[in-house]
């Protein structure tokens, strides 16, 4: 795991070189966790975008490479061929590949909030696994739980700027979640 270089741009169309906006599908993560200390209100403060689809904006091409250094493209990622470099929120580069590429997600969720648990959320994943969402449920009254993870399947525009990936103008579908006490 690691983050791109500041100066390369990150997804980009290898038939137009568009690398501001793309549409596909994507999962977004949030972290839910308390707004104040021993609260039941609970609400998430980023969002992180990973791509499973995408296609450009611009002239519709499903050829889109990652540059990672100015000048230096991968075409073949998970993006492409469902195998290789993925590149994912504030633009962390992960190895799809490498068997440890979802407990390096799960820890880029719960670290880039500030929390620490992410061994012990993953070790609960692989247990117990994911509990489907249904959007009218309230998941989070359990003043005990420490935080929730949320999985959202996304469709619609992915943009790109320097801060790394957002969602804009998409619809939902398919949330799931589990939390950590």
């Amino acid at each position: 795991m690691k983050v791109i270089s500041e100066n390369a741009r990150g997804y980009v169309c290898l038939d137009c070189n568009n690398s501001n906006l793309f549409e596909g599908m994507s999962d977004l993560y949030r972290l839910y966790k308390p707004s104040n200390p021993g609260s039941t209100n609970y609400d998430f403060d980023n969002e992180i975008v990973c791509p499973y689809e995408m296609k450009c904006h611009e002239c519709g091409s499903r050829n889109i490479g990652i540059e990672i250094e100015a000048g230096e493209i991968i075409k073949n990622n998970k993006i492409t061929d469902q195998h290789g470099m993925w590149l994912i929120g504030e633009r962390w580069l992960l190895d799809v590949d490498d068997s440890n590429d979802l407990q390096d997600l799960i820890k880029i969720i719960i670290e880039s909030e500030g929390e620490m648990k992410s061994d012990e959320a993953y070790s609960y994943l692989m247990e117990y696994g994911w509990d489907d969402w249904n959007w009218d449920e309230e998941i989070f009254s359990e003043s005990e739980l420490l935080f929730s993870i949320v999985q959202i399947v996304s469709s619609g525009i992915i943009r790109q700027d320097e801060y790394g990936l957002g969602d804009e103008d998409s619809s939902y579908d398919n949330a799931r979640y589990f939390g950590i006490c």
